[in-house]
């Protein structure tokens, strides 16, 4: 396990220098100033010059790469020029929402998935499977954004059960359990918007896999033997379906945490992925770059951890 560990590690290594490369070369593309877009077409040309300079733009592409990948390595991300503070302050700040939104989103997408596709898999070829098929690529077919205005529009237009925005400090008072309550209730219409989908996902991979296993010879040696169905279930089937999604649910960590970017939008969550929008708007390239970069990083560490939890849990991936 250690040597795989070590191996994975070194991995990641030219992966996050690719994915800095992308993120910087994509801003780079942006066309027009963006000091003049920054400030406005009545800028000063003594302001325009001193916000080029503190932007880096009066240095060559390469050099740019390298004074702000230097900086990257440093732990500067660099100063925002729309919130005048630094990038990775900024970015921290709104970074633990999205955790919270894309691992209660990652958290309901799996039990739903798991659970659907094991109920379609033990009522193979039957009315439920059908049914259970049927919603599952109904979830994966809408667009979680779609999905989000449809539920705002019943569950908070038309019933008024639950909130669509006006909560602006998650962690705010947390001791108190009126606090926690108010964050759950803003949380559940966009972790179900993102969930539903990832969780059709994992579902139709789950079916197929859990029929695989549950005709698997040590499942059917279980039942020779006489072992308990919810017994040859839980121990056999569910324990090596698990193992099989890990790979599956990883991947979906990555569509959970780039969904939020526009669910953060749409609900309003104080999250990265609203003031990602936000730094857009305002063209600020710096801190475009340092959130983009943070997003890109947390989707190869989930994977990362993914990997290692298949490892630990199929021992196919050990033996290979």
């Amino acid at each position: 396990m250690g040597a795989y560990l070590v191996k994975r590690l070194l991995m990641l290594i030219p992966v996050l220098l690719g994915v800095s490369l992308v993120v910087f070369g994509v801003m780079s593309l942006v066309p027009g100033d963006p000091a003049l877009a920054i400030l406005g077409p009545y800028a000063t040309p003594e302001r325009l010059a001193e916000l080029r300079t503190e932007l880096g733009l009066d240095h060559s592409w390469p050099v740019r790469y390298g004074i702000w990948l230097g900086g990257v390595l440093d732990g500067d991300l660099g100063r925002s020029v729309s919130l005048e503070r630094p990038v990775l302050e900024a970015v921290l700040e709104r970074l633990g929402p999205t955790v919270l939104l894309a691992s209660t989103a990652l958290l309901l997408g799996t039990l739903l998935g798991l659970v659907a596709g094991m109920v379609a898999a033990l009522r193979h070829n039957q009315l439920t499977d059908r049914l259970v098929t049927f919603g599952v690529l109904l979830g994966i077919s809408i667009p979680s954004f779609w999905l989000g205005l449809v539920l705002i529009l019943v569950f908070a237009v038309w019933l008024g059960w639950l909130p669509v925005s006006g909560m602006t400090q998650v962690w705010s008072d947390a001791s108190s359990l009126w606090s926690v309550a108010d964050v759950a209730r803003h949380l559940l219409l966009p972790s179900l918007s993102l969930a539903l989908v990832a969780g059709g996902v994992i579902g139709r991979l789950t079916r197929g896999a859990a029929i695989d296993v549950l005709a698997s010879a040590p499942v059917r040696m279980a039942r020779a033997r006489g072992v308990p169905e919810r017994r040859v279930l839980l121990v056999h089937g569910l324990k090596s379906v698990s193992a099989r999604m890990v790979p599956v649910i990883g991947l979906q960590a990555g569509f959970v945490i780039g969904g939020a970017v526009y669910i953060e939008t749409i609900f309003q969550w104080p999250g990265l992925g609203r003031l990602l929008v936000e730094a857009i708007a305002a063209r600020d390239l710096l801190l475009v770059q340092g959130g983009v970069l943070v997003l890109a990083a947390a989707y190869v560490l989930v994977n990362l951890a993914a990997d290692l939890t298949q490892h630990a849990l199929d021992r196919r991936t050990r033996a290979a």
